[in-house]
């Protein structure tokens, strides 16, 4: 099959500049992988005059989707053929296991930052972040993930109410018996071979983790008006 684009909108870089956007989110890829990619037909970039190859903002898209299908799902590139067709075609994709999913999510991938972006994108403070990981709030990394950012700029929040990491032990300790309760619960379907089942475990736990974030907020508010009087 001749790949399709996702979208239309040039950009003309070159695989060299390809591989550093996907590197954040495929710390594995090469250039060498690319190539083999449009080899095979999966995405086409323009060949220029000089006979490099220049990628539109959609072929980058369109390997977003093909380097996530075999991350996340282990699909040969045979399959991978199958749900750009319906990609292509204007559908949603079936997924090993029956789940139909929209282009979108397939393209909602992780958004990472480097130790610098996160401390500039959360107004944090570098002692922050670093009391922050020695109390494993937030884990040692050299890459951090939309999350990571999400709790960093919630404890500089906390920080301006005269709260800090070290005064969360408790709810971590908390929260290491609230996964292994998530974790029993979800046992089930993580036992089981399928790799789409173990994501499928990891959708399920989430919600679950949602749904007792509800309900810690609540309790937590109850006892907070009783102390208030």
């Amino acid at each position: 099959m001749a790949a399709q684009r996702l979208g239309n909108a040039p950009t003309g870089l070159t695989i060299g500049q390809v591989l550093q956007q996907l590197r954040i989110q495929f710390p594995d890829l090469t250039s060498s992988k690319i190539r083999f990619l449009g080899d095979s037909n999966l995405v086409s970039p323009d060949r220029l005059a000089s006979g490099y190859r220049s990628y539109r903002h959609a072929d980058v898209e369109r390997l977003r989707v093909i380097l996530g299908l075999q991350r996340d799902y282990f699909l040969p590139l045979k399959q991978i053929e199958l749900i750009l067709e319906d990609i292509d075609a204007g559908k949603s994709p079936t997924l090993p296991g029956g789940a139909t999913v929209s282009v979108d999510s397939i393209l909602s991938l992780e958004v990472r930052f480097t130790r610098s972006e996160m401390l500039k994108s959360a107004e944090a403070s570098k002692s922050l972040l670093d009391d922050a990981i020695s109390m494993a709030l937030i884990p040692a990394a050299e890459i951090y993930t939309d999350d990571s950012l999400k709790t960093l700029k919630a404890l500089v929040e906390l920080q301006k109410a005269g709260i800090e990491p070290r005064h969360l032990r408790g709810l971590r300790m908390q929260a290491e018996k609230d996964a292994d309760i998530v974790h029993n619960a979800v046992l089930p379907i993580v036992k089981s071979a399928s790799r789409v089942s173990k994501q499928r475990a990891a959708d399920v736990a989430r919600d679950l983790a949602h749904n007792l974030e509800q309900v810690r907020i609540a309790v937590m508010m109850r006892s907070i008006d009783d102390l208030i009087g």
